[in-house]
């Protein structure tokens, strides 16, 4: 029995790397120095001092099949290393290509304003769009860190 079942595991290992590599939608050049996550995305939306945090991303065929077989709550240690510069990070919801987390205390108050101080990300997101209160939206392309920012 435990024979047949390492087989079957090795095979669906086998089959979902040779199909990420035939079918591979992004380039291995985002995987470089050894990471496995690419971020695509972070949408942070500020809501007085605290924030909620929507991260897309791709993951590399190994990864990939790590996650198929032992489930994504796997990924959450990295995304907490990405956001370590971040005081508080709770994490409500992952999956295989996104994340919903929530980030209290992102910024503080000041007099009637929001200061929101520059935090630094572990790996480089493409895009960060900042989605303040009123609704506004600041587009952000490769930055290695959130801006100084204040809002009301």
């Amino acid at each position: 029995m435990e024979t047949k079942l390492i087989i079957a595991i090795a095979l669906i290992i086998s089959v979902v790397l040779l199909a990420a590599k035939l079918f591979q939608e992004v380039s291995t050049e985002q995987f470089k120095e050894g990471k496995y996550i690419h971020i695509n995305s972070v949408v942070i939306e500020f809501n007085k001092s605290n924030a909620n945090v929507n991260v897309e991303y791709r993951i590399s065929p190994f990864a990939e099949a790590y996650i198929f077989l032992f489930g994504s709550k796997h990924l959450e240690p990295k995304m907490k290393e990405i956001f370590a510069d971040f005081s508080d990070v709770k994490i409500l919801k992952i999956g295989s290509y996104s994340a919903s987390l929530l980030v209290s205390n992102i910024s503080r108050k000041n007099d009637q304003f929001y200061l929101h101080e520059s935090r630094k990300f572990d790996v480089q997101p493409d895009i960060l769009t900042l989605v303040y209160p009123d609704g506004t939206k600041r587009n952000i392309l490769n930055t290695s860190s959130t801006p100084n920012t204040f809002y009301t």
